[in-house]
């Protein structure tokens, strides 16, 4: 595990403060929809490795058995693999305010850094759980993009910067809440 104000701090201009920094739950974790993605990978995943069994066995042609692979390995990926990738990801994903803009710094071989002033927030969104963890969604987003944006594809950059999974998620959105406020209040 990283320090995560080390990491956030290498990225800080001249005069800036650091107000807050973490990352993103570790470990395992379950996301809403994987209500949907559980089931699904498992018929996808099975099929195809039932397909590719079928076709190993029988007289058909090799051609059949090279188109069903890819499948297989989308089954796997699906089933267990996205699990792995998203808790190797989240390692590696680290969130940062300061008194002028956010900073999401994620990447698993190459460093991906999203940096959003505070004044070009147009819209905040925050999804809170019961026991005070939740996402915060600096931008306007579609709630089935919200939806999708819980499965880690890997090299897909999100169209609208995240912070996820964060274990308190009312400290930064009171934080950035507050910047906004003084932004638009002059004085």
């Amino acid at each position: 595990m990283y320090d995560h104000k080390a990491v956030i701090g290498a990225e800080l201009k001249a005069g800036e403060t650091l107000l807050w920094s973490a990352q993103p739950r570790q470990g395992f974790l379950l996301h809403t929809s994987d209500a949907f993605m559980i089931p699904f990978s498992l018929v996808w995943g099975c099929s195809s490795i039932f397909w590719e069994y079928q076709v190993l066995t029988s007289d058909a042609p090799l051609i059949m058995a090279l188109i069903g692979v890819p499948f297989v390995i989308i089954g796997l990926y699906l089933i267990a693999g996205r699990f792995y990738y998203d808790a190797k990801l989240r390692g590696k994903t680290f969130y940062g305010i300061t008194d002028r803009r956010i900073i999401i710094l994620s990447g698993m071989r190459e460093k991906q850094a999203h940096y959003i002033a505070i004044g070009e927030i147009e819209n905040l969104q925050k999804f809170e759980n019961r026991d005070g963890s939740g996402s915060l969604v600096l931008g306007f987003e579609a709630i089935t993009t919200a939806y999708q944006s819980q499965m880690p594809i890997p090299g897909q950059m999100e169209a609208t910067p995240r912070m996820n999974n964060l274990t308190d998620v009312r400290k930064p959105f009171a934080i950035i809440e507050k910047l906004r406020a003084e932004i638009t209040s002059p004085g």
